[in-house]
């Protein structure tokens, strides 16, 4: 009978691990995640950078409960596994109806959960890798961080003149207008 009740629990075990995590439930509770929104635009270059560092870090945390949900689940099918094969031995499984049934259930249900839980962090990491790209963007485009440029000097008339046109006071650095060409035969013009 003792086989039984650690058989039982062992399975009832694979089974809480099939629940979500609690982490997991608190995020339910947050907005979901885009990859822009309306007021990006009015961001001020600060307040882009802290926006850029929150998706560094959402994404860090994503693969870390990623990796923690394929864990937790090959974890879970393993229990369910063990507790199958406990029952298997003590007789239970033959004893008690849909055990091993309810095991493999359990089993499955936790693998398909984290696997669920794994695509869900993949797909927050890909919507935070594109919101920071975006935000990069904009900082670059509003030139945060760039230092400023000295002002520019603008060369005065008298140097972008050539040298053989140099200014002198008669005509001040003007030239005079250019004759126009005579017309040549051929060009389309009638003489």
């Amino acid at each position: 009978m003792q086989t039984f009740i650690r058989t039982a629990a062992a399975t009832g075990l694979a089974l809480a691990m099939a629940l979500p995590a609690p982490a997991l439930a608190q995020r339910r509770a947050e907005p979901q995640l885009q990859v822009s929104y309306p007021t990006d635009g009015a961001m001020g270059c600060d307040q882009l950078l802290v926006e850029i560092s929150r998706m560094e870090q959402i994404s860090g945390i994503s693969a870390e409960n990623a990796q923690s949900a394929q864990n937790q689940g090959a974890l879970a099918e393993g229990a369910a596994g063990v507790a199958i094969n406990a029952a298997a031995y003590s007789g239970a499984l033959a004893a008690v109806p849909g055990l091993g049934m309810f095991a493999n259930m359990a089993g499955g249900a936790a693998r398909r959960n984290a696997e669920a839980r794994a695509r869900a962090e993949a797909e927050r990491i890909r919507i935070a890798d594109q919101r920071r790209s975006l935000l990069s963007g904009i900082y670059q485009g509003r030139q945060c961080g760039v230092p400023v440029a000295p002002p520019v000097t603008t060369p005065t008339v008298a140097a972008a003149v050539a040298p053989s046109v140099a200014a002198s006071p008669a005509t001040d650095g003007v030239e005079p207008p250019a004759q126009p060409a005579a017309p040549v035969a051929g060009d389309g013009l009638r003489l």
